[in-house]
């Protein structure tokens, strides 16, 4: 007679089946965890040669201040033939950016205006466009902004045997954060732009358009300022800007600008050292700031034994001006003649002012040349003791009254800065090189008290090019032909081996 089965036997299989059902739990839980903060808790990496898609620092601040969401309503096709078809691609790779650093805040979508006739049609009525070409809206708190994504890239002239213009350089980045700036602040702010003493004008034809373009897509307002005639400076505009005047100031506009800066003012003033201004000087003079009567210039090999000199100045920004230091790394390209700027740092600390070097030449060879080498035939060179040595600096950034605590946010304090060059705001100057765009609308922002505002500049289409030698394509080619196969052969011998025994 067979024995019935044992009490141990059954809890045996019980602590089995609840060891089962736990680890079921414990793994699900690990999968659950392991998802949960691969969703929230992740890091991610430009691994891009060229960061084409990587946001500024002004586009993520930008992003995180938003209190309300903003939605961007895409109106692009990718059969599209209208303006701006070529960057499908490129606008929705940098809109998966903004989503990813706004958020929750940052809501796109696409429309295809051939494929989703009523999702078209309804925005239509909503936001009063047209469906004949490529539209970026941006809609924040019932504001609405809408681009062409035409505009969002520069493009060389068509070439001889091709009608279709090539794209130099997309500046989607730059036309969205400043549409984004532009909905989130209450009002423009407002420039003045100091003419009157021969400086270039800001009509359509002047050489200064580019730089224009730039600081009006930041939501602020150029406006020509005449001081002729002025009681004081008016205290709307947030920032004066004087550059490269042609003639000296007089002793009444001189008067004018001490005041507004007595008065928590904000100046930028751009010198050009081909011309002679005293009076302006001498006002630099009571900040402690002189500018030196010479020309920054270095000389480069023109063939074995022949050197020239060059007057443009290609500049590093220093770290030690706190809005600046985005740009530390970079480097400037200052051309047309640039001075040096000397520090009296007794004057500095008798005006309780707090003084920051911001430029200076990016290598030691440049020298402070003080001979008339704009009208002399000969090519000058160091003359010791007379000629100013490195280091120089030509970029002062001054501020009066300022409160050291980085989380008030008051229009408390005067400022200023002070360049020695005036020809680098050319719109030849700042197509060729984009940290000028970043510096000028760094030091425009940070005297209208936005320093929590950078710049953005175009980013620039590039090709990648991989050039390898003939001994490396051999490598190549015998890695992949011979080495890879046999290298699996190898495996599956092991792999037969093992199982043999």
């Amino acid at each position: 007679m067979a024995n019935p089965p044992s009490k141990p036997a059954g809890i045996k299989r019980l602590r089995i089946g609840t060891n089962v059902v736990l680890q079921t739990i414990i793994v699900t839980v690990i999968v659950l965890m392991i998802n949960y903060l691969g969703f929230n808790r992740y890091k991610r990496w430009d691994l891009s040669g060229y960061n084409k898609y990587a946001l500024s620092e002004l586009t993520k601040k930008i992003l995180k201040s938003l209190k309300k969401e903003v939605t961007i309503y895409v109106f692009f096709s990718p059969t599209s033939q209208t303006g701006g078809s070529e960057l499908y691609y490129d606008l929705q790779n940098l809109l998966k950016e903004y989503e990813f650093a706004g958020k929750r805040k940052v809501q796109v979508e696409t429309i295809d205006p051939y494929r989703n006739l009523t999702r078209t049609r309804e925005l239509q009525v909503k936001f009063n466009f047209g469906a004949d070409e490529n539209l970026v809206i941006l809609d924040y708190q019932n504001r609405k902004k809408i681009l062409r994504v035409a505009e969002m890239a520069e493009y060389d002239p068509p070439g001889m045997f091709s009608e279709t213009p090539q794209v130099r350089a997309f500046r989607g980045e730059q036309v969205i954060t400043s549409a984004l700036i532009e909905l989130t602040e209450d009002k423009e702010t407002k420039i003045g732009f100091i003419t009157g003493h021969g400086e270039p004008s800001l009509e359509s034809d002047s050489p200064l358009t580019r730089f224009k373009e730039y600081v009006e897509r930041q939501n602020l307002k150029l406006e020509p300022l005449i001081l002729t005639n002025l009681e004081s400076v008016p205290t709307d505009y947030a920032a004066v800007i004087l550059t490269g005047p042609k003639y000296d100031l007089g002793d009444r506009d001189v008067s004018l600008l001490r005041n507004y800066w007595n008065e928590q003012g904000r100046i930028l003033i751009l010198l050009d050292p081909k011309v002679k201004t005293p009076k302006l000087v001498q006002f630099l003079t009571e900040f402690g700031v002189r500018a030196d009567p010479d020309l920054i210039v270095t000389q480069f090999k023109t063939g074995i034994e022949e050197r020239s000199v060059t007057l443009d100045v290609y500049a590093q920004f220093l770290p030690e001006t706190s809005f600046l230091r985005a740009l530390s790394q970079a480097t400037g390209y200052f051309p047309g003649g640039t001075c040096s700027l000397s520090i009296d740092e007794a004057k500095v600390s008798q005006g309780g002012l707090t003084m920051m070097r911001a430029l200076t030449p990016a290598a030691p060879d440049y020298w402070g040349d003080k001979d008339e080498i704009l009208y002399s035939k000969k090519t000058p060179t160091y003359a010791q003791g007379i000629d100013l040595p490195p280091p120089l600096y030509f970029g002062i950034a001054l501020e009066k009254g300022a409160i050291k605590d980085a989380r008030v946010q008051l229009h408390s304090s005067s400022r200023m800065m002070i360049l020695g060059n005036a020809d680098f705001l050319r719109n030849e100057s700042l197509s060729e090189s984009p940290p000028d765009v970043d510096f000028m609308l760094m030091t425009i922002n940070w005297l209208a008290d936005r320093e929590q505002l950078v710049a953005i500049a175009p980013k620039a289409a590039r090709t990648f090019t991989l050039n390898l030698s003939d001994g490396q394509m051999s490598e190549i080619v015998l890695l992949t032909v011979a080495g890879i196969p046999m290298l699996i052969g190898l495996l599956g011998l092991s792999v037969w081996s093992i199982r043999r025994r």
